[in-house]
């Protein structure tokens, strides 16, 4: 191998690590966030190894979403704009402008959309979902806005374009369009069926009108954040998912 491509894959390999850790970094506040749940009060074992426990599954998802998407975004035509300008000493404030307004248009418009569905809905939705506490708005910042975000466009549906493109489409080109709606299709599926736990966890019967309500409720953002994600880079579907939360804030 020439020095100049020993130098050259060197360089690559040590833009990945730091990418990695920058956007690792990026999401383990939403991790940490977690800490501020309430515990289960019946629970036989220490506050203290509860709330270590807790922080173990999305670290580790955290870990392994970061390193699929800085191995295969950029085969598959995805990026993180502003994270690469960072590691690389580009401004990062050109790489976030032309995803700034697609990002705060898509979280208006998905926040608005939102608030609609839970106004028709609350005529038949059960009482102990209406009365639930709701979740903290650190973790729905720092959680919701960032680290699934992470975990499901960076992580989950760059993972499902590649496969797409890879076996689908013989690594030849760039991924086709359809590949790119299948992606954002499933990984919008598996974020909406990812919050269904939540009903378990407040006893709720998963009814067909409350398992249709919370599916629809996530997968519609989640589509939306997908598009952007692919359209513009992943800093826009952060920014349209922490508007979407301070649109529902402001709204509750």
């Amino acid at each position: 191998m020439r020095p100049e491509a020993t130098v050259a894959e060197h360089q690559s390999r040590s833009l990945k690590v730091r990418l990695w850790g920058l956007l690792w970094l990026l999401g383990i506040p939403g991790v940490l966030s977690l800490l501020s749940l309430p515990l289960p009060g019946d629970v036989p074992v220490s506050t203290a190894v509860v709330k270590g426990l807790m922080l173990v599954q999305p670290t580790i998802l955290l870990s392994v979403a970061v390193l699929l998407g800085v191995q295969l975004a950029h085969r598959v035509g995805l990026a993180a704009p502003v994270a690469a300008a960072w590691v690389q000493g580009r401004s990062p404030r050109k790489a976030i402008a032309p995803q700034l307004l697609p990002g705060i248009i898509g979280g208006l418009l998905s926040g608005i959309a939102l608030q609609v569905i839970v106004a028709l809905s609350q005529g038949w939705l059960p009482a102990a979902y209406r009365s639930a506490e709701p979740t903290p708005a650190i973790v729905r910042f720092l959680y919701g806005g960032i680290t699934e975000e992470l975990l499901m466009r960076w992580g989950l549906m760059t993972l499902l374009l590649w496969l797409g493109w890879r076996f689908g489409q013989g690594r030849r080109g760039q991924p086709a369009v359809g590949w790119v709606v299948v992606a954002i299709a499933l990984s919008a599926g598996l974020f909406a069926v990812a919050h269904l736990p939540y009903l378990v966890a407040l006893g709720l019967p998963l009814t067909p009108l409350l398992v249709s309500y919370i599916l629809l409720q996530n997968s519609l953002f989640a589509v939306v954040a997908g598009y952007l994600y692919w359209r513009y880079g992943l800093e826009a579907a952060i920014v349209a998912h922490l508007v979407v939360h301070a649109v529902l804030l402001i709204g509750t």
